[in-house]
C-alpha cells in the first residue's frame, strides 16, 4: 500500500482491507484511486484515472470532499458529526468554534449520518474546507 494511502487509512480509521480491491496512483502531488482495471487503461491517454482521494502536502495528506463522500463511511476516526445550523454554515464555506474530541488537521464532516465534506479543524475552530461552486447562469 502507498506511503500517502497508509497515512490516511491511519488519520480516518479506514481499515486496509478497504484499499485491497482497489488500486492507488500518486501523480503531481495527488493520490487517485480506483478500480484495477480503470487504473490499468491507457489506450485513450486519459488525464486521470480514478477518483482524487487527496491532495499531498510536505507534512499531510488533505482529503477531497469527493473522495471521502466515498470512502468516508468507512472511517472511525477524526470525525465530526453537525447539527442543521452548523451543516449550514460549513457548506457555505464558514467557520465555527467547536470543543470536540478529535485530533487537531483534516477531519470528516457528517450530518445525519451521510459525509458531507472536509474541515480543517485545530482547536477550537473548525473551518470548512467543502468546494463552493459559482452559480450557472
Amino acid at each position: 500500500m502507498n506511503r500517502r494511502v497508509r497515512e490516511f487509512c491511519e488519520r480516518f480509521g479506514i481499515p486496509a482491507e478497504v484499499f485491497e480491491r482497489l488500486a492507488t496512483l500518486e501523480e503531481q502531488e495527488t493520490v487517485f484511486v480506483g478500480t484495477p482495471e480503470a487504473m490499468s487503461f491507457d489506450a485513450v491517454r486519459p488525464m486521470r484515472r480514478g477518483i482524487r482521494l487527496a491532495r499531498v502536502y510536505p507534512y499531510s495528506v488533505k482529503p477531497t470532499t469527493f473522495g471521502m463522500q466515498v470512502l468516508g463511511a468507512q472511517a472511525s476516526r477524526n470525525r465530526i458529526d453537525l447539527s442543521d445550523e452548523q451543516a449550514k454554515l460549513l457548506i457555505n464555506g464558514g467557520s465555527l468554534n467547536v470543543d470536540t474530541g478529535v485530533a487537531n488537521g483534516f477531519v470528516l464532516l457528517r450530518w445525519r449520518g451521510f459525509v458531507v465534506g472536509v474541515g480543517f479543524y485545530k482547536r477550537p475552530v473548525l473551518k470548512s474546507q467543502i468546494p463552493r461552486f459559482r452559480a450557472v447562469e
